[in-house]
């Protein structure tokens, strides 16, 4: 596994997603994330990065050494790395889907628009909608 692959699991799991969730909130395909984290693709694109950061609501300081380490250079020692677990992360986030389709009034379950506002009510926001999947997101602090 390369130091980006390596970096990129431990934030991943630091927020507490799956590789499908990762990929959902990025618009990437798990197969890449995947290929990422175990060091098949050494040399991420710039625009990947970036999208890979924004999901994982990576802060300037964790940005910064996270794109430092996509980038081919022999100046990040690896004791550096093993420092990154001492950067706090701000905020900590869970994440849902719901399926919108699976939600009808004739299935008796109501419709989506009353199931969003449900979790609503739970402190959950809607992040976006893809191909009738609903993507949510609630701060730990807030559930």
């Amino acid at each position: 596994m390369n130091r980006f692959g390596s970096l990129l699991q431990l934030y991943r799991a630091e927020e507490g997603m799956t590789q499908q969730q990762l990929a959902d909130f990025s618009a990437m395909s798990v197969r890449a994330i995947r290929d990422l984290e175990r060091g098949r693709a050494e040399r991420p694109r710039r625009d990947t990065v970036r999208m890979l950061a924004d999901a994982l609501r990576l802060k300037a300081e964790r940005r910064e050494v996270f794109e430092r380490a996509a980038r081919p250079c022999p100046d990040i020692d690896r004791s550096e790395l093993m420092d990154l677990r001492l950067v706090p992360r701000e905020s900590e986030y869970e994440y849902a889907t719901m399926l919108l389709e699976a939600l009808s009034t004739d299935s008796g379950d109501g419709d989506w628009a009353e199931a969003l506002n449900d979790m609503a009510k739970q402190n959950w926001r809607l992040v976006t909608v893809d191909r009738g999947v609903a993507f949510l997101e609630r701060r730990l602090d807030q559930a």
